[in-house]
C-alpha cells in the first residue's frame, strides 16, 4: 500500500498529461508512417499517399475548430475518451483494407479523432497548473518535450513493428490508445484551486485586449513554422533520392527538424520574461528564414540538418509562444482557444506540402526552401504591422499616463 501511495504522489495529474502527450503522438506518428507503408503494400499511386496525409490533416485542422468548444461547455475528459475509443476502433479497421481508397476513407476518420484530444487536453493542463505563470511556462515545456518525444520515437518503431507484418503496428498502435485510458480516468475532473498568492500570480500583466493581439501574433508565427515543417517533410524525401542519399540518411535528416524543436521546449521551459514581447517572434522567424536559406544551398547532408534544426528552433518559440498565450489568463474559452492554435498550424502542415510540391514541381526540388523563407519574411512583416497598429499605440499610452503621473507627483 506504501508503495502505491508513493507512486501515486510522483505521478501527479499533470505528469499523468505528460504521459498520455507522449503516448498519443507516439501512436500517431507509427499509425502515420504505417498508412505511408500499407499504401505502398497495395500500390497505391504517389498522389494517392500525398492524399492520405493532406486528407487526415484537413480533417484534423476543421475539427478542431469545434473540439475546443465542445471541451469547454462538456468537459475535458469526455471528448478524450472518445478520442481513445475511436482512434483504436479506425486504426484496427485499417489492417482490413485491400484497396488504397479503403486508407484514404478512414483517414478523416482518424484525423477528426485526434481532433478531439489535442486542444481538451491541452486545456485540462492549465487548469491542472499551480504556480502562476512560471508554473504554466514550465509545464507547457513538458508537455511539448513529451509529444515531441513520442513523434521522434514513432517512426522507428513503426519501422521495426512492420517486420511482424501489416496489421502489428495498427494493433499496437490501438492496444497503447486504449492503456492510456488507465492514466486519463484518474485524473481530476474539477479545475485546480491556487493559492491567493499563485491566483494573483496568474493575472495577465497586461490587458486582455493587448493579450489577444499577442496571441494573434503568435498565431501568425506558428503558421509560418508549421509551414516550414509540412513542407519540409515531403520535399527533402525527394531531393534526398535525387542526391543520392539513403532512406536512413534521409530520415536523420529530418529528425533534425523534430531536434531543434526539442532543444527550444527545453531552453523555453525554465525560461521567462520573453511573454509579452515582439522581439521573440520576430528573432525565431528570422532564424527560421537562415535555416531555410542554408537549406536552399545545403551542399550535404550534414548542411540541411543544420538547417531544419533553425527552422525546428523557430517552430519550439512560436508553438510554445501561441500555446502559452491560449491558456494564460483568463480561463473561459481556453478549450475554443487551443482549438483555434491546433487549426492553425493545422492549416500550416495541409498548405506547407501542397505550396512545396506545386513549387518542386514546376521550379525544381529546391525551389520549395527558398518558398518557406519567403513566408517566414512575410509572417515577420504581419507581425510587424499587426504589433504596429494594434499593440504599439496602447503602449504609447501608457508610457504617456505614466510619464504625467510623476510630473504630476
Amino acid at each position: 500500500m506504501a508503495g502505491k501511495a508513493q507512486a501515486t504522489r510522483w505521478l501527479t495529474p499533470v505528469r499523468r498529461i505528460f504521459a498520455v502527450a507522449f503516448g498519443m503522438d507516439l501512436t500517431v506518428a507509427v499509425v502515420g508512417l504505417s498508412v505511408q507503408f500499407s499504401g505502398h503494400e497495395l500500390h497505391a499511386t504517389p498522389t494517392m499517399l500525398g492524399l492520405f496525409a493532406a486528407v487526415s490533416a484537413t480533417a484534423y485542422t476543421v475539427s478542431c475548430l469545434f473540439t475546443g468548444r465542445l471541451s469547454d461547455t462538456w468537459s475535458r475528459r469526455g471528448p478524450i475518451v472518445l478520442s481513445c475509443v475511436l482512434c483504436a476502433g479506425v486504426w484496427v479497421a485499417m489492417t482490413r483494407a485491400t484497396q488504397p481508397w479503403h486508407l484514404l476513407a478512414l483517414t478523416p476518420i482518424s484525423g477528426a479523432s485526434t481532433a478531439l484530444f489535442w486542444p481538451p487536453m491541452q486545456a485540462w493542463l492549465a487548469e491542472l497548473t499551480s504556480g502562476g505563470r512560471k508554473g504554466l511556462v514550465a509545464n507547457i515545456g513538458a508537455f511539448n518535450i513529451a509529444w515531441t518525444l513520442g513523434l521522434m520515437v514513432g517512426p522507428p518503431l513503426a519501422g521495426l513493428i512492420w517486420a511482424f507484418g501489416r496489421p502489428a503496428p495498427f494493433f499496437l498502435s490501438a492496444a497503447v490508445v486504449l492503456g492510456l485510458l488507465a492514466f486519463i480516468t484518474t485524473i481530476p475532473r474539477g479545475q485546480r484551486q491556487d493559492a491567493p498568492r499563485e491566483a494573483a500570480e496568474e493575472l495577465p500583466t497586461v490587458d486582455r485586449p493587448v493579450a489577444d493581439h499577442y496571441l494573434t501574433l503568435a498565431r501568425i508565427a506558428n503558421f509560418g513554422s508549421w509551414f516550414a515543417r509540412g513542407l519540409t517533410s515531403v520535399a527533402f524525401p525527394k531531393l534526398g533520392k535525387e542526391l543520392g542519399l539513403s532512406e536512413a540518411v534521409i530520415g536523420m535528416v529530418l529528425a533534425a527538424f523534430l531536434g531543434g524543436q526539442l532543444g527550444m521546449f527545453a531552453y523555453l521551459r525554465r525560461r521567462s520574461g520573453w511573454q509579452y514581447r515582439l522581439w521573440p517572434l520576430l528573432a525565431a522567424e528570422l532564424v527560421g528564414c537562415i535555416g531555410m536559406m542554408i537549406a536552399f544551398v545545403a551542399p550535404t547532408p550534414s548542411i540541411f540538418a543544420v538547417g531544419f534544426a533553425l527552422g525546428g528552433a523557430c517552430a519550439g518559440v512560436t508553438y510554445v509562444a501561441s500555446l502559452f498565450y491560449s491558456l494564460h489568463g483568463e480561463s473561459v474559452a481556453r478549450g475554443a482557444r487551443t482549438g483555434i492554435h491546433e487549426a492553425v498550424l493545422g492549416t500550416g502542415v495541409v498548405l506547407g506540402p501542397l505550396s512545396g510540391g506545386l513549387v518542386a514541381n514546376y521550379i525544381s526540388l529546391r525551389a520549395p526552401f527558398a518558398l518557406t523563407a519567403a513566408v517566414f519574411c512575410l509572417v515577420a512583416v504581419l507581425n510587424l504591422f499587426v504589433w504596429w497598429r494594434r499593440i504599439w499605440p496602447v503602449r504609447l499610452r501608457e508610457r504617456t499616463a505614466a510619464r504625467a503621473k510623476v510630473a504630476g507627483a
